[in-house]
């Protein structure tokens, strides 16, 4: 089913994620034009937030995922905008603080009310906000840089989300802090980019460490 457009008119076209590709590091020539974030590895969703005071969540296939993650719910008290569409990441932590693809895939797993509330206790989820596709008006066509700040001055954080950072034009040691922490890599952004909804392009590279590739 095509999503619906919200009461504000969100074009059903902004309801849509932007993918990256898979690939090396930019070069030193070019290291500078890219932001780099953490790759969580958990289920990308695009966050609607009409201004009624409710929260829907569809996943990277376009399904309506609300249900499954009640407690993130509480992102409509995070943002004063009348409407906001925001590209995410749900994660789950293990035992070591660390996004856990397994435990994650559990809590998926989870349909009836009475499993997902008991898995509130036992699975909760984060949301990590890294991009905006409206605010009050389509933000698309805006560069990178242009999006990400209006989102750092929202200061979008709570028990359920956080809003990660991005490191500019620190590839190497960026790869390296979260081989460190145990991620499985970055994700290299250009600062220039528009999001492109629906569209896997160069302009967001994944970047992998090692031991995930291998």
């Amino acid at each position: 089913m095509r999503p619906s457009a919200g009461r504000h008119g969100v074009p059903p076209t902004l309801l849509a994620l932007m993918l990256a590709v898979i690939g090396p590091p930019p070069g030193p020539d070019r290291e500078a034009e890219y932001a780099y974030e953490t790759l969580w590895n958990g289920a990308r969703v695009i966050a609607h937030l009409p201004g009624n005071g409710s929260v829907r969540l569809l996943s990277q296939a376009g399904q309506d995922v609300t249900a499954q993650y009640p407690e993130l719910q509480s992102l409509a008290g995070l943002l004063p905008a009348p409407e906001a569409v925001l590209d995410g990441e749900i994660i789950t932590y293990d035992s070591q603080g660390r996004p856990s693809v397994e435990r994650l895939q559990q809590r998926m797993s989870l349909h009836q009310p009475a499993a997902i509330a008991h898995a509130r206790e036992d699975l909760p989820v984060q949301l990590m906000i890294f991009d905006v596709l409206y605010l009050g008006e389509p933000v698309t066509q805006l560069p990178y840089t242009a999006r990400r700040d209006p989102l750092d001055d929202l200061g979008l954080t709570g028990p359920h989300a956080v809003m990660p950072p991005a490191w500019p034009a620190m590839p190497a040691e960026s790869l390296e802090h979260t081989r460190a922490e145990g991620y499985d890599g970055i994700v290299a952004k250009r600062l220039t980019s528009p999001y492109l909804p629906g569209r896997r392009t160069l302009d967001w590279i994944k970047i992998q460490n090692l031991r995930t590739a291998e």
